[in-house]
This record gives structure tokens, C-alpha cells and sequence, in this order.
């Protein structure tokens, strides 16, 4: 489980996995496709849709100490877009290949791994990365909120389950002795 840093952990986590895999290939996750403009081999990592992950919505309430109850943490999807640039179309496309071999050989990172940002260390589900294919429809669509950018060549990969903990406790009182009168009244 993890802080309200998570979301970020993961984008690191995904970054440092494409820098070991690529090597020579830069990754820039903290632009947008619309701002990202350059003409040499590199990758473009863009978070651009969190969901809540309905697996995790019916986590119980769990005991921290004998008096105290913590809230569970609530789980996320993340969907990436991931989007390479080079001088190129082949150059592109070979770059996208790459990718796809990288996230299709690490499909699964666990807490042991030593890529998984330190933000990550506690989390207790593995974070499994799935190929998402939209519609060319719906992919245009996406392409399209990124004003006066026109398509490129690009996949979606789904991270999930992407746990935060909460902070909502609850102050409870241990039933110490229960004295049930069971004999018969007239």
C-alpha cells in the first residue's frame, strides 16, 4: 500500500523500467503529447486517465491497534499513453516495438523489484501492466483533446491495481466478556 504519492510512483516506476529496457532512448513523462516536439528517438510518457479499480471497493476496515480501526485503502487503474518520437517513421516504429517487447517481457512488477520507485516500497499488490487497445475512434478522440496536435503513432497500457492508504480511523471498544442468561423464566 502506498501514500498519495503513488500515482507518480508508478509513472516513475514505468519510466525507470523503459530506461533499463531502451537504453539510448530517452523518456519524458512529465510533458504532454502536445508539448513534446522533438525529432531524436524518445518516448513520450503521459498518464492520461485514472479510474477507481472495483476489485479494491470492497476492502474491510482493518485493525491498526486493539482499539483502533484504519479505512481501507482504495485501488486504481492507471491508462497511459505511450507515444515515441525520432526522425523517422521506421525510426518511430521500431521505437514502439521496443516498448511493446519491454512491457510484454515485464508485464508484472512486484515489491522486490528493484526498478519500483521507494514510494512503492509498502505496496502489497503487484502492479501489472496490460495492453489497453482503444478504438481508432476512441483514439483519435484522445488525440483530439490535445489541441492542434495531429495523430501519431502510439499505444495505451493499463497499470493496475495501484493501492492508497487511508487515513479515516475509527476508535473501537473490544467486547471484553459477553454474560448471556439462558435459563428458563416463568
Amino acid at each position: 500500500m502506498s501514500n498519495f504519492t503513488a500515482i507518480r510512483a508508478v509513472t516513475d516506476t514505468l519510466k525507470a523500467l523503459l530506461l533499463a529496457q531502451l537504453p539510448g532512448i530517452d523518456v519524458d513523462a512529465k510533458k504532454s503529447p502536445a508539448d513534446i516536439t522533438s525529432t531524436a528517438a524518445m518516448l513520450g510518457l503521459y498518464l492520461y486517465r485514472v479510474e477507481h479499480n472495483p476489485f479494491a471497493a470492497n476492502l474491510d476496515w482493518q485493525a491498526s491497534t486493539a482499539t483502533q480501526m484504519i479505512a481501507p485503502p482504495f485501488g486504481l487503474n492507471l491508462h497511459y499513453l505511450v507515444t515515441p518520437y525520432g526522425p523517422d517513421e521506421l525510426e518511430i516504429q521500431q521505437t514502439l516495438g521496443e516498448v511493446m517487447r519491454a512491457f510484454h517481457e515485464r508485464p508484472i512488477i512486484l515489491a522486490s523489484d528493484p526498478l519500483l520507485s521507494p514510494d512503492l516500497a509498502g505496496m502489497t499488490e503487484e502492479l501489472r501492466i496490460v495492453p489497453r487497445m482503444l478504438s481508432l475512434p476512441d483514439m483519435l478522440e484522445l488525440w483530439r483533446a490535445f489541441e492542434k496536435v495531429p495523430f501519431r503513432l502510439c499505444a495505451t497500457y493499463e497499470v493496475s491495481t495501484v493501492l492508497i492508504d487511508s487515513s479515516n480511523t475509527r476508535n473501537i471498544r473490544r467486547v471484553q466478556e459477553r454474560v448471556l442468561d439462558l435459563s428458563a423464566r416463568r
